[in-house]
């Protein structure tokens, strides 16, 4: 049988590694850390790539890989993985769709709910021994009777939307296309982004992001938004022009913000969200609960031994 070869280019559950070495495949497991350079001296001998997105799969990396086959995205976006190159390459690249609904919903209500219920803060408070505060800043609002707005509404939306469902909110959702099922489901209204920003009282975004949606919400779409509106991001950075939403934040035009994901990530040190009591940070942890980290290792380890087996993967991206 031929011998392959995998890099796993950031950590992953260690079932994911079991898996293809116990289908007799060679695993290099880069340190954390590791960045575009440290791939390169190894990608010469990969067969496969499992990457979770803090290294970029270029053009040039794919090219200087002669035995590369497959690209396994561990996760959903693949906005780091050079899929034009991949195509004109002959390499597949997969996903994992399926294994983070839930646990990237659950933390879209977290963060919803940590910030208008000022969590956070108060927790800080506490520790701090300023409990007279209860008094004064750290008074929520409820999301019971809020009109929360969804824009997407592809697997995670839905999956937060049936979360939302029980709050006794009003849904209104905006995406490409209308999910007639869902809407009769969980009574939901389909509405443009346009009435959407202007009717929410709470906005969460999950769009991936692509040409289309970077800087989705900018300086036009903050301005028709309700005054005191809060916004949760744990879809992609780059869907909201940050700059415009630090600034929605200090004028108070925005009331919160949740945030899993940022423009830049990590998050440069010295950014201003980091200064702003009304902002709730989280270093990209949508997808990082033990059930989720097992499923996507197992299900990319899976779908990409079956590319190098001459096989179809369960979830092909470039095939």
């Amino acid at each position: 049988m031929e011998k392959f070869t995998v890099v796993v280019t950031e950590p992953i559950h260690q079932a994911g590694i079991e898996f293809l070495e116990e289908k007799g495949v060679d695993v290099i497991s880069l340190p954390p850390g590791s960045d575009i350079n440290a791939l390169g001296e190894v990608a010469p001998r990969a067969d496969g790539f499992i990457t979770r997105g803090s290294i970029k799969v270029t053009r040039e990396i794919m090219a200087s890989s002669p035995r590369l086959k497959a690209v396994g995205v561990h996760g959903i976006g693949c906005d780091h993985v050079d899929l034009e190159a991949a195509r004109e390459l002959g390499k597949v690249v997969l996903n994992t769709p399926t294994a983070l609904t839930e646990t990237v919903a659950e933390m879209a209500m977290a963060l919803m709910l940590s910030m208008t219920r000022r969590v956070v803060s108060a927790d800080k408070a506490v520790r701090a021994g300023e409990w007279s505060r209860k008094y004064g800043d750290l008074r929520g609002v409820e999301v019971m009777g809020k009109t929360v707005g969804l824009i997407g509404l592809g697997k995670i939306g839905t999956a937060t939307a049936r979360r939302l469902k029980p709050f006794g909110v009003d849904l209104v959702y905006h995406s490409r296309t209308r999910k007639e099922d869902v809407e009769e489901e969980l009574g939901m209204e389909w509405a443009n982004l346009e009435e959407l920003l202007r009717r929410s009282d709470i906005i969460s975004l999950h769009v991936p992001h692509n040409p289309e949606t970077y800087h989705m919400l900018s300086s036009a779409e903050f301005k028709k938004m309700k005054d005191g509106v809060y916004i949760v991001n744990s879809a992609r950075g780059k869907i909201i022009d940050q700059e415009v939403l630090v600034e929605a934040l200090k004028s108070g035009k925005v009331a919160g913000a949740a945030l899993d994901v940022f423009e830049v990530e990590p998050l440069p040190q010295g950014d201003a969200l980091a200064s702003m009591d009304n902002v709730i940070l989280a270093p990209h942890l949508g997808a990082s609960s033990q059930e989720a980290m097992w499923r996507m290792a197992t299900q990319v380890a899976d779908g990409v031994f079956k590319v190098l087996k001459g096989e179809r993967p369960d979830h092909p991206v470039v095939i």
